[in-house]
């Protein structure tokens, strides 16, 4: 029988790569033939050193622009990107084109749907965003993260709440002890994670920064592993010395991302839909500070999902300041039955095997 082949493609930020390379490492694992196709933008991102150059094809999608006058550069960059896509559904022989979301997947799926390849659409967020209006109509599936999200689709009976797809490597197990020894702070006996996202969270750097310095002595026991995003990296390893640098953990994209969640009892982050499915299947508390500017508010009903199950506190942007967020951080941390609490609630919503699940689905369609 013909070894069926997919593409999977999405980019633009991490959340929308993260999955898709979950979901390909599942496909290798059964040795399908998965193709991943990324923006050329992609590149900076570490977490495409995980799929194999042979499968790894870069395009130049162009991004959305509400400006009238970059209009014409759009539709010209778009068929081309449209263009380029045909010629790899065409050349590779492809059976399906999974879309990840993002202005990536548009001209991918454009195409598929021009040539009639089955096209099947992932999508992250609460609220769905442009890519899978665009084409849900035409999908055979769209699997979603949040139930929610079914409220918003014309094409209702194609949704499944799958979860969004976590790499393995994420959900591997150790120890709390050798989790915090990774991070030298075996000597800490509570451990903060702070995630910005790909693209790291000024914002959240500058509310960990100020919490260290007003409450040192309620955290004088407390470690810290702190991820600033690359951008920002240097300007607080400046700004973080001096700081008992002992029991912090500083960097500005943490690789063992599994074990920083499994060395912490609580998470400070932003609500982007795969670090909370993340913290869910590790059953990690967290204090969620959604993105205001998140397209259609969607890290805002992200975080009300897992609000209302228990698993998480939301603090909005304009909230996150060290005297607002203080009291409610530092009487969480504390309380090892409110902590236990949470952590069973996210465990109660994880859904681990997502990505087995999609392609389990999609097999059965092609």
């Amino acid at each position: 029988m013909k070894q069926k082949k997919i593409l999977i493609c999405g980019g633009g930020t991490g959340g929308h790569l993260s999955p898709g390379v979950a979901i390909y490492e599942d496909m290798k694992a059964r040795e399908l033939r998965p193709l991943f196709c990324a923006g050329k933008a992609d590149s900076r991102f570490s977490i495409l050193e995980s799929v194999s150059p042979r499968d790894l094809i870069y395009y130049g999608a162009p991004s959305f622009s509400r400006n009238i006058f970059k209009l014409p550069f759009f539709i010209i960059m778009f068929f081309a990107a449209v263009l380029k896509a045909v010629k790899i559904i065409r050349g590779k022989n492809i059976d399906a084109v999974l879309g990840m979301g993002g202005y990536v997947s548009a001209p991918a799926l454009f195409a598929a749907n021009m040539l009639k390849i089955p096209i099947f659409l992932c999508e992250q967020n609460s609220v769905p965003g442009k890519v899978t209006s665009m084409f849900e109509k035409k999908a055979k599936r769209i699997y979603g993260t949040f139930e929610v999200s079914r409220e918003y689709l014309k094409n209702k009976e194609a949704f499944i709440n799958t979860g969004n797809p976590i790499r393995k490597h994420v959900l591997g197990y150790v120890s709390k002890d050798e989790a915090k020894k990774a991070f030298h702070l075996g000597h800490c006996s509570k451990v903060v994670l702070l995630i910005g996202g790909s693209q790291g969270a000024l914002k959240l750097n500058n509310l960990m920064l100020d919490l260290r310095k007003k409450y040192s002595a309620e955290m004088s026991n407390v470690g810290i592993i702190w991820s600033t995003g690359a951008a920002s990296y240097d300007e607080f390893r400046e700004k973080a010395h001096g700081l008992d640098e002992g029991s912090i953990y500083l960097a500005g994209y943490i690789d063992k991302v599994g074990l920083a969640y499994r060395a912490s009892d609580l998470a400070i982050s932003r609500s982007g839909s795969g670090v909370m499915m993340e913290l869910a299947a590790l059953g990690l508390p967290s204090i969620l500070i959604p993105y205001p500017f998140a397209a259609m508010g969607h890290q805002d009903k992200n975080a009300d999902v897992f609000c209302a199950e228990g698993a998480s506190i939301k603090i909005s942007d304009n909230d996150a300041l060290a005297d607002k967020v203080a009291p409610v951080f530092l009487e969480l941390l504390n309380n090892k039955r409110k902590l236990k609490k949470m952590s069973e609630r996210n465990i109660a919503i994880a859904r681990k095997d997502a990505a087995s699940v999609i392609v389990d689905d999609i097999l059965s369609f092609i």
